[in-house]
């Protein structure tokens, strides 16, 4: 796979089959999970993650119980996420034919044998366009931090050196990790420390690619629903008295299929957020505790230096990922309940009796909003910006600590 081919999502002058599902198939396809083609690295992959993060957590264990805290928190943050990222992995296995079914059905909505109207197609740029750049960021975020964790070790064994104090060099892991002393040395330690930081960069492609897969649902769901946004108008462009007769019969078979297409997108959503239910559960709770960990860390044990750049770094990535999914739902949200809005505000009172109730049953629906709520919550803007208050709460109460 050609790296500089696949970043012409991030141009805006590229063909629309270009953007669909770029960032999420490109970080997926790297470690073997794309739905439409899944690759034997895959299982290896899994497998790998696992080991680095059964090793991980033992290693946080061990460090809590001898009071080490800091390192202790400085364990546990990376493999909160690789925790969470090995269920993603496993339960993007076992959901991969409806996966695989959700990216073709949208296909088939988005980019229809007839084509679409420049209109349309203007959408779908601007949304797609977003999308790709979107979904980019946590993913460079993720892949930044997860650099900083590799390159840690590496540049204090520099620094020592540089400095003359060569006695005091100790190679160091990128993570924290429990592995056999023989691995820790000469002349395994090159392969171990590759190793390590390989299960790094698992953790990032795979929640990056299956994060961007959410928030691309999500837009497309509320592309698909401005292209019923601008049907609408286009129904009743034609009518400039009351619809009855020959064009009462027409009007009916065109105001029929705006229904169907909006129970369509009502049914495939559904569909979708009953397979992403234990993902969003466990991001968000991993989430928020990487966050709680950073914050800790940072204000009341952390050091200076080059520790408190990775905790800013980690905390970024961590609320990049949570706005994903909060912008997601809420794209989601607005732009079904402004169905209502427009079918509300087009001149349905000229219909016939029998079509004012179908009118009314669209508003009726629509008004109630489509969300991607799963147990407890529900993504949205709002959410984050509770998670950015009680963020704000946990930095209020350390700093009251210190002085």
């Amino acid at each position: 796979m050609a790296v500089d081919s696949n970043f012409r999502f991030l141009h805006g002058n590229q063909p629309l089959a270009t953007y669909f599902y770029a960032v999420p198939r490109l970080c997926m396809n790297l470690m073997g999970f794309w739905p439409e083609r899944l690759h034997w690295r895959a299982y290896i992959n899994f497998v790998v993650l696992a080991i680095g993060v059964a090793t991980e957590l033992h290693a946080g264990y061990r460090c809590a119980r001898r009071g080490e805290i800091t390192v202790a928190l400085e364990t546990f943050c990376p493999a909160g996420t690789s925790a969470v990222t090995l269920l993603k992995m496993f339960l993007l296995l076992q959901a991969r034919e409806d996966l695989l079914y959700i990216v073709t059905k949208q296909r088939q909505m988005l980019f229809p044998t007839v084509g679409q109207t420049p209109v349309k197609e203007k959408v779908m740029r601007r949304h797609f366009l977003m999308t790709c750049r979107l979904n980019f960021w946590p993913v460079s975020a993720g892949f930044s931090t997860s650099s900083l964790y590799n390159l840690k070790p590496l540049m204090v064994v520099l620094l020592l050196y540089l400095n003359g104090c060569t006695d005091e060099i100790v190679w160091g892991m990128p993570f924290n990790m429990t592995m056999p002393n023989w691995l820790l040395h000469a002349p395994f330690y090159p392969l171990t420390f590759i190793f390590i930081a390989y299960t790094g960069y698992v953790t990032i492609f795979m929640f990056g690619g299956c994060d961007a897969f959410y928030f691309e649902f999500c837009v497309n769901i509320a592309t698909l629903f401005e292209f019923l946004q601008a049907d609408i108008h286009t129904l009743f462009r034609p009518y400039r008295g009351r619809i009855s007769g020959d064009n009462g019969a027409v009007f009916e078979a065109s105001l029929v299929k705006l229904i169907k297409r909006q129970n369509e997108i009502f049914e495939l959503t559904h569909f979708f957020r009953q397979r992403f239910v234990t993902i969003t559960l466990a991001h968000f709770v991993s989430a928020s505790m990487v966050i709680g960990f950073s914050i800790f860390n940072l204000l009341t044990i952390g050091d200076k230096g080059l520790n408190t750049f990775l905790y800013v770094s980690y905390t970024v990535a961590a609320l990049s990922q949570l706005l994903i999914y909060c912008y997601g739902g809420t794209l989601v949200t607005e732009s079904s309940t402004k169905l209502a809005i427009v079918m509300g505000s087009a001149p349905w009172h000229q219909c016939l009796p029998k079509h004012r109730l179908c009118v009314h049953l669209f508003i009726m629906r629509s008004q109630r909003g489509l969300t991607m709520a799963v147990p407890f919550f529900s993504p949205s803007l709002v959410t984050f910006t509770s998670i950015l208050q009680t963020s704000g709460s946990i930095i209020a109460l350390a700093k009251s600590f210190q002085s």
